[in-house]
């Protein structure tokens, strides 16, 4: 990459996450006078700003993302400001991008850093993505909820969808209720997150549904949250409000798109898992039994390796979207 005064050179969103996506510290000067580095560490998920030392060292004690320290280097002492960019990759730049604006414009780095946070930092405590916990689990909802449009049409498919309705289960079909799981592991082993998650209601069977993604690079045939979200709006008419609020529930909000940048794709066919008295499932009714004093057991999260455990079939909507056991 290459700068000078004359012509600055901005970075989309895209091209940042390239970036970070190359594994190794990329280092690049974006001012001569007075000279300014950054540099994206990969690794540790940083973005830093390197500068000579001139005049007072900007507060920044404040800041939990921000640190500030003095290096030698050259001969001479720099200014070092890193910011911690974990699920802000962009929001990062950004912000050291508009402390560079403000050098070359004239001012003190500790001007420069105090004008910068100050403009930034609504957008920089407003602009944090879904973890990625909460970007695997929704994708696979939704992928539920693509298929099932398809057999229960929209109306019926959303009424299924529970999920963002903090139920006991993501979805409730006529016949069955289903507990979505997504991991990004070559195992299906998935984080339960509660004693009820896999307690089946009373004359209800339960199916755990196993999907598995995986990061897809640049295949064609992978895909994002957003395009996700955009695809499934795109299917729906009456319903469409009630998804936006489903989806603004769940954290997701499409002024944040831009941050959702990583492609997925299947790793495998999903499989669906009978929760009956041989899943090893931890509930609430067996925990009344071996555990004493048990109303003192507030909270149970545990993971379940499913891997090696005979896979059920399943009933409609979902009879095509699982793989059939042989």
């Amino acid at each position: 990459m290459k700068t000078s005064d004359d012509n600055p050179t901005h970075l989309d969103p895209t091209t940042v996450e390239e970036y970070f996506r190359l594994g190794a510290k990329t280092a690049f000067p974006l001012h001569s006078s007075p000279p300014v580095i950054m540099e994206i560490d990969p690794g540790r998920e940083e973005i830093e700003l390197r500068t000579p030392v001139a005049g007072s060292e900007p507060e920044v004690t404040s800041l939990e993302r921000v640190s500030l320290s003095r290096i030698r280097r050259d001969g001479a002492d720099w200014f070092r400001l890193v910011v911690d960019a974990r699920d802000m990759h962009y929001e990062a730049y950004v912000l050291l991008e508009s402390i560079v604006d403000q050098l070359k414009s004239g001012a003190s780095f500790r001007h420069a850093v105090s004008e910068a946070v100050a403009s930034l930092k609504d957008l920089l405590a407003g602009r944090a993505k879904l973890t990625e916990e909460k970007i695997l689990g929704l994708l696979g909802e939704l992928m539920v909820l693509n298929h099932t449009i398809d057999g229960l049409g929209e109306s019926g498919a959303i009424t299924a969808w529970l999920g963002p309705l903090a139920e006991e289960h993501d979805f409730a079909f006529p016949h069955f209720d289903a507990e979505v799981k997504t991991t990004k592991s070559e195992s299906r082993v998935h984080v339960i997150g509660s004693e009820t998650q896999l307690g089946p209601e009373p004359g209800r069977p339960l199916y755990l549904i196993s999907i598995q993604i995986t990061r897809a690079g640049l295949a064609e045939q992978g895909f994002t949250l957003p395009e996700v979200v955009r695809a499934t709006r795109a299917r729906l008419d009456q319903t469409r409000r009630t998804f936006d609020a489903a989806l603004e529930g769940l954290g997701w909000r499409d002024s944040d798109a831009d941050l959702y940048t990583v492609k997925y794709q299947p790793r495998s066919t999903p499989r669906a898992y009978l929760i009956d008295d041989q899943f090893p499932a931890i509930t609430s009714a067996r925990l009344d039994q071996v555990v004493p004093q048990r109303t003192h057991v507030v909270s149970v999260t545990y993971r379940v390796n499913v891997t090696d455990l005979d896979y059920s079939a399943i009933g409609a909507p979902l009879n095509d979207f699982c793989e059939a056991p042989e």
